[in-house]
């Protein structure tokens, strides 16, 4: 038991990357969120035009492989543009872009489920499409998206590993650079899966239990692209 304790040895180490990894995933969700919510409003309330647009861009960040999109925004964005930027502000920019893809395809489905009901009768009483949005649709659609955003969470999570192929220094790659150091690959990752599947499944326990707290009964997500 003793032996295998080496791994505390590279404690900060291992903190520094798993720090680095929940800053991109909320910095990705952060963005996605944003990006998704006005990609779905888009999509169901928005013009023709405006329809191919999101929709060309949701299926290109869907259809696409995270890594080659990474080194895409890494690597050739740069060349195209003249545009300097770090590993970071690479990889933050192409999980924000890739998580609101997927996103805006769970609030399409969460704002097409409210009760069409409800917002004839905000019609009737006189309220304007951004009031019937701010106060009749979207507090709704936030509270019955959360199962499948939780999917979303985890997912991103998980992908941050991906962010390796540029260099940055996130849990996997310090994880890496470890084993490599050591030549004790197995039990450096299987100390990395650990901390991975701890964070997770304490993150699920918590959003599980806002869900309860706030769902609306009766009401579900429609899966949706």
């Amino acid at each position: 038991m003793s032996d295998i304790l080496f791994i505390l040895e590279f404690a900060g180490l291992i903190l520094e990357g798993f720090i680095m990894t929940v800053i991109m995933t909320f910095l990705g969700l952060a963005g996605g969120f944003v990006l998704g919510v006005l990609s779905a409003l888009g999509d169901v309330y928005g013009g023709k035009f405006l329809k191919i647009i999101i929709n060309a861009y949701v299926e290109f960040f869907r259809g696409s492989p995270l890594i080659v999109q990474l080194l895409m925004f890494y690597f050739s964005i740069p060349i195209l543009t003249g545009i300097k930027w770090d590993a970071f502000t690479a990889g933050a920019v192409t999980l924000m872009l890739n998580s609101g893809a997927y996103q805006k395809g769970y609030f399409k489905g969460a704002i097409e489920a409210v009760f069409k009901d409800q917002l004839l009768a905000a019609k009737s009483l006189g309220m304007t499409f951004k009031q019937t949005l701010m106060h009749i649709v979207l507090p709704q659609a936030l509270r019955i998206v959360i199962p499948p955003w939780t999917n979303e969470y985890v997912s991103l999570g998980l992908s941050t590993s991906a962010l390796i192929v540029i260099g940055l220094r996130e849990l996997t790659n310090i994880s890496k650079s470890i084993a490599a150091q050591t030549f004790r690959p197995l039990e450096v990752y299987l100390f990395t899966s650990i901390i991975y599947l701890i964070w997770i499944t304490v993150s699920l326990k918590v959003l599980d239990y806002i869900y309860n707290r706030v769902r609306i009964p009766g009401l579900e997500v429609t899966s949706e692209v």
